[in-house]
């Protein structure tokens, strides 16, 4: 089993509150809809990443909701015990999305660098998977939540994974591979491939995610439709 579960479209309401959902499209609609106007001159969309984590602390406000992304938390918002990394993934639906940073690992003793010239894969999964798994096992359930638009039409679902630390596995190197160029480590052990495609990016020092867009496409009790311009 992977640590990585994706919640059902019961299971979102049950966890957010219909309330907040009612209020997710609100939030969108007046972060979203001033854009309708750069979008007819043939625009691309420009949203900062922020946006999404404030929608969904707005959204959760009448219920605790704070917005925590300063700082070094691993969430961006928090409602009682329950911990949100908020992702804002754009694509189409049947492609995979965008990506969005999981971890950021600035520090020289991660030498990463270093292990993807000698494909190291040990040292890769100590010197980001590692501390990432540290920071997410703390007290209260993590949930990782997706804003996943349309890139054309800008229609908006909402995708959710609880993260189940005890799942959450051991390095294994078989579970990462790297690409043919050197500039890439998949991890895939912790999320299902066929879901998810997590991985180390050599160029940004990081672990990024991107969610497969036919996966969810093809399970639509997977997702909440929230938000389109109609």
């Amino acid at each position: 089993m992977f640590s990585f579960i994706p919640l059902t479209r019961d299971e979102i309401i049950d966890n957010l509150q219909p309330q907040s959902i009612a209020n997710l499209t609100k939030e969108l609609h007046t972060r979203i809809y001033p854009c309708k106007r750069d979008l007819d001159k043939g625009r691309p969309f420009q949203i900062a990443k922020e946006a999404w984590e404030y929608t969904l602390a707005d959204a959760t406000e009448w219920n605790g909701g704070v917005w925590v992304g300063h700082g070094n938390n691993a969430e961006d918002v928090r409602v009682g015990t329950n911990k949100y990394d908020v992702k804002g993934l754009g694509g189409k639906w049947t492609t995979t999305s965008g990506e969005a940073s999981v971890k950021q690992t600035l520090t020289a003793s991660a030498r990463i660098d270093e292990s993807f010239l000698t494909q190291d894969s040990r040292q890769l999964w100590a010197g980001v998977v590692e501390p990432w798994i540290e920071k997410v096992s703390t007290d209260g359930e993590y949930f990782i939540t997706v804003f996943w638009r349309h890139k054309e039409t800008l229609a908006i679902r909402l995708v959710m994974f609880r993260l189940n630390t005890e799942l959450l596995p051991k390095y294994d190197p078989n579970a990462c591979e790297f690409n043919a160029s050197n500039t890439k480590m998949n991890i895939n052990n912790i999320a299902d491939p066929e879901q998810v495609k997590l991985y180390i990016i050599r160029s940004k020092h990081r672990m990024e995610m991107r969610i497969r867009g036919c996966y969810f496409n093809e399970n639509p009790n997977r997702y909440i439709e929230i938000y389109n311009f109609n």
